[in-house]
C-alpha cells in the first residue's frame, strides 16, 4: 500500500513539474509576444537569459535575437541588462545584430553596436551583418555597420 501511494504521488508530482511553466518558459512567451515589463521580471526573478529557445523546432536561436528581429529595443535593452550574449550564434550562425541590420532597425543596431556586437561575424551563408543590412535596405544603419568596421 505504501509503495503504491508513494508511486502514485511521485507519478504525480512529475506530472505537475512537467505542466508547471518554468521562468524559461514564460520568458520565451513574453520575448515572442514582446512584453519588455514581463520579461525583466522574469529575468529579474532568474529565468536564464542564454537558454537556447525554438522558435521552430530543431532550429535553435537566442531571446535576443528573437527580440532583435521583432524590433522590440526596450526589449533588446532589458536582455543586454541582464547578460544576454550579443554574440552569440543562432543555428545558422546568424545574431542579433544580422538580425537587426536585416530589418533596417537603426535603433537596435546602434544599441548592439555599443554592447559590443561583432560586425565580422558570418552566418552560414558567408554573409556578415553589412550584407544583412545591404538587404534591408536602410542605408543608416549600412553606414553604421561600415562605419564601425572601418
Amino acid at each position: 500500500m505504501n509503495k503504491s501511494f508513494f508511486l502514485l504521488v511521485f507519478l504525480l508530482s512529475l506530472a505537475s513539474a512537467a505542466c508547471a511553466q518554468s521562468p524559461s518558459k514564460e520568458l520565451y512567451t513574453a520575448v515572442v509576444k514582446n512584453k519588455p515589463a514581463d520579461a525583466e521580471a522574469l529575468l529579474k526573478a532568474g529565468a536564464d537569459v542564454n537558454a537556447a529557445i525554438e522558435l521552430v523546432p530543431g532550429f535553435p536561436t537566442t531571446y535576443l535575437i528573437t527580440a532583435a528581429g521583432n524590433g522590440n529595443l526596450e526589449l533588446v535593452k532589458a536582455l543586454v541588462k541582464y547578460k544576454a550574449q550579443v554574440n552569440k550564434p543562432d543555428a545558422f550562425k546568424g545574431t542579433a545584430l544580422m538580425a537587426a541590420a536585416s530589418k533596417g532597425n537603426k535603433a537596435i543596431v546602434e544599441f548592439l553596436l555599443a554592447s559590443g556586437a561583432d560586425t565580422k561575424v558570418k552566418d552560414d551563408e558567408g554573409k556578415d551583418a553589412l550584407a544583412h543590412a545591404k538587404e534591408g535596405g536602410n542605408k543608416e544603419v549600412v553606414a553604421l555597420i561600415e562605419q564601425k568596421m572601418m
